[in-house]
């Protein structure tokens, strides 16, 4: 697992730890992931259906398709959690060796999965600012440091329209053309619906700087 921990500010001016923990598998990673369900998911998620995210199921849906695209494309599960008691406030699966959107022969991370709690999900006061920024910055940095020398790529969710582009831009990803090929499955082609968005290796070191201030 990359080292990974943020410091992160609050609302009220403190600041606080942010811990990131790798998921290991399917059925050992069944705990965390129903701290998620359990404390954030279902009594916040799940009742704001104006997040693009509100009926994710992360209890079979997301981390059976993440586990079963195979071994060789290292699919990864990672949440970050408060330090002081592990609340857990982001999910995030990724593809660590996907093929890369402008040469196919090449690594990148695929994206597949981000989310982050709503600040009235952990207590008053306590709740950490730019927490799915943290989460995106995370997946960055496992790509920094694997074979996809920093390349990711992602796509947006319909459901969270034009703000959520908007996002990602203020990121620093960049938007994949339409017309764009993209690597699918075997048998079949991902469409391209102009909400791919992505960091080459040239910008991966000035999109991963956004976020320095909040390392530790």
């Amino acid at each position: 697992m990359v080292p990974f921990v943020k410091r992160l500010p609050t609302a009220s001016g403190e600041h606080l730890d942010v811990v990131v923990h790798e998921l290991p598998g399917w059925r050992a990673s069944a705990p965390a992931r129903s701290r998620w369900i359990d404390l954030v998911h279902e009594p916040f998620i799940a009742k704001d259906k104006q997040r693009a995210d509100w009926d994710w199921d992360w209890r079979i849906e997301i981390p059976t398709l993440t586990f079963g695209v195979g071994i060789t494309k290292r699919p990864r599960i990672y949440q970050l959690c408060l330090a002081e008691d592990f609340f857990p406030l982001a999910m995030i699966a990724v593809l660590e060796t996907e093929r890369w959107i402008w040469n196919h022969r090449q690594s990148a991370l695929f994206l597949w999965y981000m989310t982050g709690a709503p600040a009235t999900a952990v207590a008053s006061g306590r709740s950490p600012k730019l927490i799915t920024s943290a989460a995106l910055d995370m997946a960055l940095t496992v790509s920094l440091n694997g074979r996809a020398n920093g390349r990711l790529w992602l796509h947006a969710a319909p459901e969270g329209g034009g703000r959520l582009l908007d996002w990602y831009e203020s990121k620093g990803l960049e938007r994949v053309p339409l017309g764009t090929r993209l690597p699918g499955p075997r048998f079949s082609e991902r469409i391209n619906d102009g909400r791919y968005f992505c960091v080459t290796a040239d910008n991966a070191g000035v999109v991963s700087d956004s976020m320095k201030e909040y390392r530790r």
